[in-house]
């Protein structure tokens, strides 16, 4: 079935019978004026013209675009169409292609919804995320340096696909379904790989550490064959795990004695607009702006190297936008974005350290208008639920000090150089920053929807000291980063 979709300021949309058409059954107007519901199974969704929040059953999804009044009807934003499809024959069963916008139902559920890649300086970590526990073999192959993990009944979703990752470490991972088996082979980027593999719960999950075979042995034997089945997951895999997780910041700490590089990454992009002001200023305009202003500060003032997410207007998923910086063994990593409120009086700036909970309300809210591009990413809710948890797992904490220390420097420069309300330094599980191997902020530099902010925004002087004001920041932090740094690094016998 093929769904004709109209592009409004960038954004896509389908027509609100279209989305009934394919889940089933019609839209019923509620006495409310603008509201919507339309049964899906046993479940429901109700939406309001003009309102980003989409009740799913018992769980609201933000929208990055709200419902509207289109051609005598009402339009919705693409991205509810895998939400809706889920909610109607069950998450498992739905495969969205985000890139071909092809939505496929399944006859079978699959049992493994999620493969993740991430590099950090010293090795690449592969996570398989399950919908539940399955029986595995791992086996390292010497003589062709592949790693392969063959999965017991485990039903591959579709839309995990081969792919191609140039990491220096790992070139290639190769997605076979084998009848009721799957495998997944990693290929080594022209070396041997060397492995460590450990399973998680909630959500179910298997997480595999690649290494370079001529790197340091392992402290202790392990086979070339790792067998583990269901019942031994929960009682020998889970401690092994979390002792190879703590291990690593330490590892990280020593090896770095001077700050040299950070990113910088202009929130949203392409298709994701991000928030947009009442007179057409667009959020992702306006933070690439400022951050290629920024990088040119940087080097011309702090001699460092700068590496940007995106330099044009593209959309970067925000798993990568963390692994661009630890590809790059980035000292710190600086996430820009613009604010939005509900309320156009709402005004001022406002920087986020990570934390897994939010710290008050408007954290939350910030929270959940910035993850919003997962969604776009076709990342189903049940899936978002246990991607937080996963990455959570990868999450560097050692590094909420320092991450808290930058936010807070940020937000006096700011405050400072542009006299405007300081809405203070707060903390909130943004996906953009989970993963990343260093410090990581995530700057609010004002809000888009008050119309005065709105208008300074859109002139260059203005942006202008909102990039000096950050370069100084960055320049206080640097200082107080390498000292602190690099009297960690000095001969110690130990370093917690």
């Amino acid at each position: 079935m093929t769904l004709p979709s109209v592009q409004i300021h960038g954004a896509e949309y389908l027509s609100l019978k279209s989305l009934a058409k394919v889940v089933g059954n019609p839209p019923i107007l509620a006495r409310t004026r603008g509201t919507v519901r339309i049964q899906l199974g046993s479940s429901s969704l109700v939406l309001t013209v003009g309102s980003q929040k989409v009740r799913v059953g018992k769980s609201v999804v933000v929208l990055s675009e709200s419902p509207r009044r289109f051609g005598g009807g009402i339009i919705v934003p693409l991205e509810l169409l895998p939400i809706a499809l889920g909610a109607r024959y069950g998450e498992n069963y739905v495969n969205w292609d985000p890139e071909t916008r092809v939505a496929r139902i399944g006859e079978r559920a699959y049992s493994v919804r999620l493969l993740r890649v991430r590099a950090y300086p010293d090795h690449t970590r592969v996570v398989v995320e399950e919908t539940r526990p399955h029986d595995f073999v791992l086996r390292e192959d010497g003589a062709s340096g592949r790693v392969v993990l063959e999965l017991k009944r485990g039903i591959v979703s579709p839309s995990i696909r081969s792919s191609q990752v140039p990491d220096g470490l790992v070139a290639s991972i190769e997605i076979q379904q084998l009848d009721n088996d799957s495998r997944i082979t990693i290929h080594g980027a022209e070396r041997r790989l060397r492995s460590k593999v450990f399973a998680l719960e909630r959500p179910d999950r298997i997480v595999i550490d690649l290494f370079p075979r001529e790197g340091p042995e392992r402290s202790s034997r392990q086979a070339e064959t790792v067998t583990k089945t269901t019942p031994e997951r929960a009682d020998k895999l889970k401690p092994v795990a979390r002792g190879v997780e703590s291990t690593e910041p330490s590892d990280l700490l020593l090896s770095r004695q001077f700050v040299k590089t950070v990113v910088i990454d202009p929130g949203h992009g392409g298709r994701d607009s991000g928030a947009i002001g009442q007179s057409g200023a667009k959020e992702k305009d306006i933070v690439l702006d400022i951050g290629i202003r920024l990088r040119q500060l940087i080097e011309e003032n702090l001699g460092m190297k700068v590496i940007m997410t995106r330099t044009e207007d593209v959309f970067v998923p925000l798993e990568n936008r963390t692994m661009i910086a630890n590809r790059h063994r980035a000292d710190f990593f600086i996430s820009l974005h613009v604010n939005a409120a509900p309320r156009s009086r709402a005004v001022g700036f406002e920087t986020y350290f990570l934390s897994r909970e939010p710290s008050d309300r408007g954290a939350r809210a910030s929270a959940v208008r910035e993850n919003t591009a997962l969604n776009l990413e076709g990342v189903g809710q049940d899936a978002q639920r246990g991607l937080k948890t996963v990455l959570w797992d990868l999450a560097q904490t050692f590094y909420v000090r320092e991450s808290s220390e930058l936010a807070e420097l940020l937000l006096n420069e700011l405050g400072q150089n542009l006299k405007v309300d300081n809405r203070g330094v707060k903390s909130a599980p943004f996906f953009v920053l989970i993963g990343a191997a260093m410090p990581s902020v995530l700057v609010e530099v004002a809000f888009i929807t008050n119309p005065e902010e709105e208008q300074k925004l859109e002139q260059e002087t203005y942006r202008q000291r909102v990039a000096l004001a950050l370069l100084n920041g960055i320049a206080k932090f640097k200082t107080r980063y390498e000292k602190r740094v690099g009297s960690m690094s000095a001969p110690s016998p130990v370093v917690r």
